[in-house]
Parts: structure tokens; sequence; C-alpha cells
């Protein structure tokens, strides 16, 4: 496994190394068996969102200007190397929005043949942000409304309202080829009539898209002591499934619905990307790359001439081909056949994967390919939440030590809160709301939103 992979899960076929493995821009552009997509992440935010496990730091300005420095220097050094044109680009964060006019000038001479997308915080879609949003040649946007609930909101630490929230979508509807709406929902906190309305008014608005997860318990952020419920969350996604389908909308994928005859949007189903930025990930087929979560340490890396890259996996064609059929399945299925073409040192891999799901009716024949059944969405939402957990998070946990080994002073560090719960004296939503408040100058907002 090598020094990088002090703590991470052993993974039969896949090799985790310390830093970029000896790799250049050159090298990691030729390992790429084709066309690729382009992930940017961009980790500002003006406030630290507490249930949110994703790569973040407090936005300052001159920090900010360095980063964008980095980043253009990041995507220079491949651009020299033969890297693009791009099939897609995806923006995420982080708040991305924060910065746009940089990142529209950088874009200007970034080759993306296809979608444009970008995450989009609600208080941003204004008329005039959804302007500039267009400007910069963005055609989909997906906002992070996460409920139109106050209360659920106020729970998550979320800003805003709900009904910032329905004018922010009413902002994008017919602007852009996808609107697509983010909504969590948290069934230790929430009623569960909740969840259902928050799809429904959705559909009202006549969302194109609607991704719905439930709130991920990752262990560094203030929620991670609560326990899953993964037969309430089944059922609640079935009830809001069966609702939204009422309005014309088909399942899209494990997590996500689309209205008929409105065009996909999806963040993390490309075949092959190449991820900058700090905390971005790259996958070619042979490679898995993860950049500095650290903006400092990024911006230090590139300034060096070095790839900033702080973990290097080294995938086994097995390992490569299993990865690719996990997140191919994501979007609803997957073609053995266009496995096999991909990854041919595989083997048999993709057929046998295909099999199986078919004996145990998880999948079904699609064409030349095969389709996730409903009971096949409901095994996957358990495999997902095996991996995410058994490895995704130990793997950010490492990755997140970066800022926590920054001074806190110097607005780098991002605090690891614990939530401990006095059963006998408190419920589980007032822990969270208690934890939240006792940590909100290091969160980056006032601590009397909590206390209404």
């Amino acid at each position: 496994m090598g020094a990088g992979g002090a703590g991470m899960r052993r993974v039969p076929g896949v090799r985790w190394v310390n830093g970029d493995g000896g790799l250049d821009a050159a090298a990691v552009t030729a390992a790429f068996p084709g066309r690729y997509g382009l992930y940017l992440h961009v980790p500002f935010c003006e406030r630290i969102c507490p249930f949110c496990p994703y790569n973040k730091v407090p936005y300052r300005p001159e920090r900010a200007d360095a980063y964008f420095r980095a980043l253009r220097g990041e995507i220079a050094a491949y651009r020299s190397a033969g890297a693009g044109p791009f099939t897609s680009l995806y923006v995420g964060g982080g708040t991305p929005t924060l910065c746009l006019e940089a990142l529209a000038e950088m874009l200007a001479s970034v080759p993306v043949e296809g979608e444009r997308a970008i995450e989009v915080l609600p208080a941003h879609a204004t008329p005039a942000g959804v302007a500039r949003l267009r400007e910069a040649g963005f055609d989909r946007v997906s906002l992070g409304v996460q409920s139109f609930d106050d209360r659920v909101l106020r729970h998550l630490g979320r800003a805003g309202s709900g009904d910032e929230n329905r004018a922010a979508l009413e902002a994008c509807r017919g602007r852009f080829a996808c609107v697509d709406a983010d909504l969590i929902f948290d069934t230790a906190f929430e009623d569960p009539a909740v969840f259902p309305a928050d799809v429904e008014e959705c559909c009202r608005l006549e969302v194109d898209q609607i991704s719905t997860y439930p709130l991920m318990r990752f262990g560094y952020t203030p929620f991670g002591r609560a326990p899953h419920a993964p037969r309430l969350e089944r059922d609640l996604l079935r009830r809001a499934f069966a609702l939204a389908e009422g309005y014309g909308y088909r399942r899209a994928s494990v997590w996500s619905l689309r209205r008929a005859g409105a065009p996909g949007f999806s963040s993390i189903t490309r075949e092959f990307y190449l991820g900058l930025g700090a905390g971005a990930a790259t996958f070619t087929g042979s490679l898995y790359l993860v950049n500095h979560f650290s903006p400092e340490r990024y911006v230090e890396a590139v300034a060096a001439g070095r790839l900033p890259v702080t973990r290097t996996a080294r995938l086994a064609p097995r390992a490569a081909a299993a990865y690719y059929l996990f997140w191919q399945a994501y979007a609803g299925g997957f073609d053995p056949a266009r496995a096999r073409a991909l990854f041919p040192e595989a083997g048999r891999l993709p057929g046998a994967v295909a099999g199986v799901g078919r004996a145990f009716r998880w999948l079904e024949r699609d064409g030349g390919g095969v389709a996730l059944t409903r009971r096949g969405f409901d095994r996957y939402h358990g495999l997902e939440r095996w991996v995410t957990y058994r490895f995704i998070e130990p793997l950010w946990e490492q990755m997140m030590a970066e800022h926590r080994e920054e001074p806190a002073v110097a607005g780098g560090g991002q605090v690891k809160i614990t939530l401990e719960v006095n059963a006998e004296a408190e419920s589980y939503d007032d822990a969270v709301r208690r934890t939240v408040s006792e940590n909100a100058t290091q969160l980056g907002f006032e601590q009397q939103a909590f206390e209404e």
C-alpha cells in the first residue's frame, strides 16, 4: 500500500503512495485512454455549513487571489502537456459563485466542448447573478436548496429561508439547459412529511432535475454521531419518488429525478475526469489522484512547479474497472461491452457483474446494457453507504488534517467539531444546535442565528 496508505482501508488492486508518485502533467495526461471531462474545485465559503463534509475554507479576498493564480498555473501546466479539449466542465465547492468573476476570466481560455455546470448558492441566484452565470458560459446550474422548510435549514446551519430558495429557483427557471435542486433530509430530525413536501415543491416549480440525499454522517462533522435509518430513508425516497412521478418526473440516477424532456445533470458519472484545484480528484482509468485539500499547500506546490497532488493510487485493471462500473451504475446502469473495451485487461469482470446483478434481480437488460431495477436501486443505496464510510470518509479525514495543521488565526483551519449528546437532558436536534452555536465563531456565522 505504501506510506500514503497509513490509516487507509486496504483495497485489492489499489496501491496508495504519498505525493504525486513521480508523475508530471504530461504523464497524467498520457494516462487517459480517451476523452475526459474537467472538474474545478473552489473551496471558499462565506460561512461554513456544519453538515457539509466537502473541502471548504472561509473566504478571504487575498487568499482567493493567491488561489486563482495557482489554479491558472495548474491549468496552464496541463494545457502545455496536451490536456483538452474537455468533454464537459463541472465547477464545485465550496461556493464557486463567490468567485464568479475570477472563474469567468480563467475559463475564457479553457476549451470545453460540452456542458458547463456550476454549483450555485441560492442567495447568489438573483436575476443579476443569473445573468452573470450565463455570461460566463454556464448552461447547467445546481442550487444547494437543501429544503424549503426553515426548521430544517436552521437544523443544518444553512443560511437563507425557504422563500429565498423558491425565489432562486424561479430566477433560474428557463435560463439554463438544466436547473438542478439539491435536497437533503435527516431522518434523525425531520417530520417524515417534510422531505416529500420539499420534493413536491420542486415539482411545482418545474425544476428540471431534483437531487435528493440522506444527510451524510461523516465523523468529522457535528452530525456524524447519529445513526442512519436505512429502512426509513428508503421508504421516504420511495414515497417522494412516487409523488414526483405523478408530476411527470422519472428516476435519472440513484438519487435524482428528472423532468420529462430535460437534459441530464451529474457531477460524478463522467467516465474519466481531470480534477484541478484544492481537494479535486482525477481518474484516468489507471490512476486516481487527490490534490492537497489545504489551499496554502496547493498554492505552494504549484508555485514550486510540482503537481499539487497529495495522494496517488495506481489501479490494477480489475480495480479500475470496478470503480468505473460502480459510478456508471450510479447513473442507473452500465454497458458491459463498453467497460470491456475500456478495461480489456479486466477480463470478464464487467460481464460477471452484470450476470450476478441479473441473477439477483438487481439489474435487467436495457438495450445493449443493463439497468438497475427498483430492488437494485435499494441495494445500491446500501452499497454506496458502505463505500462512502469505509473508503471515502477515511481518505477525506486524512486530507482534512491539512487544515487542522494550519494556524487557526490565519483563517485556514478547518475546525473538527465533535457532537456529544446527553440523552437524558436533550434531543439529538438540540445537541446539534447547541454544538453549532458553541462553535459559531469558528464556523463563520453568528450565534444568534441558532437561538431563534
